[in-house]
């Protein structure tokens, strides 16, 4: 199962993927009161349905059952050849057709460090014995700012000269909390998610020092979605295939299996250190391929697509441009 952030021209909604369309939750779940009036029909749907996918994965077996039926509903709908309406407004939309927004706007993104062996290996240039020894655990954080859209062009200023991609797995915290357990990790993923992790390696320059915060933390740097992929008994998170190609050539091609240090590790370690909330969302690690290695750094035009199996597909081009004084506004 999976659910989405998007909007059809107003505010953001809750969607579920039907097929190759996307459901406005709220108004599929109002097509299971049949013996209602449209109008209490609705009023029911807004009560129970939540008001966002951060709610959705905070209590996570609540939303699962309103989108089983609303599926249920959509597609006795669809046997019946019935359009797919709700008091004359559509109920399902084509992709293409609305905006498809980042499917959690996180408080805090995790980031983990050198947590797949072969892109440890290309980015230290030396071959690894023991992995766990020699790549512990290593996080840092980007501000929620970074947050994109999976269809958004990512704008950089036009001196970065050395822009690069790593496409990872998003693990989006569902139920909060501080030192969690190895054991009970799991229990509190909400889904999964795509995460494209861009950086601006010419900061790393060629001494010591490395500037991560701007490397790292420009707006937009985190492409995130389309979709959540709701956790489940035939959802393995390390057995899901990454690819990601710049202009139409493969450059990243691996599976999570590959991650080092595991997805119940991760939240374990993390948890240690920060009280894990709703929304967040720890990328796991880039595999092997980027930029950097492959000495083909991104420029103003380029298309980076990237797919996980079983979650979905990202798109978006990068523009060069000349940074200009902005006034903030929510």
């Amino acid at each position: 199962m999976r659910i989405c952030t998007f909007s059809a021209g107003g505010t953001p909604r809750v969607g579920l993927v039907f097929g190759g369309q996307i459901a406005d939750l709220e108004l599929a779940y109002a097509l299971t009161f049949v013996d209602l009036p449209p109008m209490e029909a609705i009023e029911r749907a807004s009560e129970e349905v939540p008001p966002t996918c951060e709610a959705f994965l905070a209590d996570l077996a609540s939303g699962r059952l309103v989108a089983e039926e609303a599926l249920a509903a959509l597609e006795r709908h669809k046997r019946r050849r019935q359009p797919m309406l709700f008091d004359g407004l559509p109920v399902t939309y084509a992709p293409e057709g609305v905006q498809i927004l980042p499917p959690v706007l996180p408080r805090t993104l995790f980031c983990m460090a050198r947590n797949y062996t072969e892109h440890a290996a290309e980015m230290s240039l030396t071959k690894l014995q023991d992995f766990k020894e020699e790549l512990p655990l290593y996080c840092f954080l980007k501000p929620p700012t970074c947050v994109g859209g999976p269809y958004d062009t990512v704008r950089y200023p036009a001196s970065m000269k050395k822009m690069d991609y790593e496409l990872e797995l998003g693990v989006i915290i569902g139920r909060g909390g501080r030192h969690i357990p190895k054991e009970k990790a799991m229990e509190h993923v909400g889904g999964y998610t795509l995460f494209n992790d861009m950086s601006d390696r010419s900061t790393m320059g060629g001494g010591k020092f490395i500037d991560w915060f701007a490397m790292k933390a420009p707006d937009g740097f985190a492409p995130m979605g389309p979709y959540i992929l709701l956790p489940g008994k035939d959802v393995d998170p390390h057995n899901l295939r990454l690819k990601l190609w710049v202009n139409g050539e493969l450059r990243q091609d691996a599976t999570t299996g590959d991650m080092v240090w595991k997805i119940d590790e991760q939240i374990a370690y993390l948890s240690t250190i920060a009280t894990l909330q709703p929304g967040d969302v720890i990328a796991t690690g880039s595999p092997a391929g980027n930029a950097a290695v492959w000495g083909k750094y991104l420029k103003s035009g380029d298309e980076i697509e990237g797919e996980i199996h079983d979650i979905g597909r990202q798109k978006f081009k990068l523009k060069a441009e000349k940074p200009h004084y902005t006034l903030y506004s929510d």
